[in-house]
């Protein structure tokens, strides 16, 4: 699975187009959550619950809002990367080079899964970076929600669920809140550049 979750977040990072990074962002979330699943005779339905919630807001709900936002209002399909496509593959191999040291380290060597982790927060902070899509920004945001479930599986396992899902929910409020912005900047740039907030007013 592990392989899915890098691969998934290198589509995200390097693609630039929206409808194909939007499913690789629910491929990388769904690797995460695999990872992340209950399990084990002593798993509570409560736990099953919280969890499907979790499932839902990310796989279901984030996605849609991105969708019906783009077909609201047309917004163009391209993500518009700062950098061009061999940068970002290097961005890609750098991200994984620093995935691969950090998990060596003391702290993090008994973690067999560490080197995803790392991956996956230096993909979702690298969609942010390399973009000046909106949506593209909106998309890192869950993609950190994701990595944020998948260091809690790795790192803390018997971490309470309502914590996880607190902290989750810190970066799903922020993508409604971009996508809130966004319906903003769309009236100014139907292209959502990021640039264009430096025009709003009010």
């Amino acid at each position: 699975m592990s392989v899915v979750i890098i691969l998934a977040g290198a589509v995200l990072v390097i693609d630039s187009r929206l409808r194909s990074a939007l499913a690789a962002y629910v491929v990388f979330t769904l690797g995460a959550l695999w990872v992340a699943h209950p399990q084990g005779p002593q798993t509570s339905a409560a736990a099953i619950a919280l969890f499907a919630a979790l499932a839902f807001v990310k796989v279901v709900a984030g996605p849609a809002a991105v969708l019906w936002l783009r077909m609201r209002y047309r917004v163009p399909d391209g993500l518009m990367p700062s950098f061009n496509l061999g940068i970002r593959i290097g961005v890609v191999a750098v991200a994984l080079y620093l995935a691969r040291y950090f998990s060596h380290a003391q702290a993090f060597s008994d973690a067999p899964g560490a080197t995803t982790v790392f991956y996956a927060f230096f993909a979702s902070i690298c969609v942010v970076i390399l973009h000046r899509n909106l949506l593209a920004h909106v998309m890192g945001l869950l993609a950190l929600g994701s990595a944020v479930t998948l260091a809690a599986a790795v790192f803390a396992p018997s971490l309470p669920g309502a914590i996880e899902l607190a902290d989750t929910f810190d970066a799903v409020f922020a993508t409604f809140i971009a996508i809130a912005v966004a319906r903003a900047v769309i009236q100014h740039d139907p292209h959502l550049d990021m640039r264009s907030l430096r025009n709003l007013r009010g």
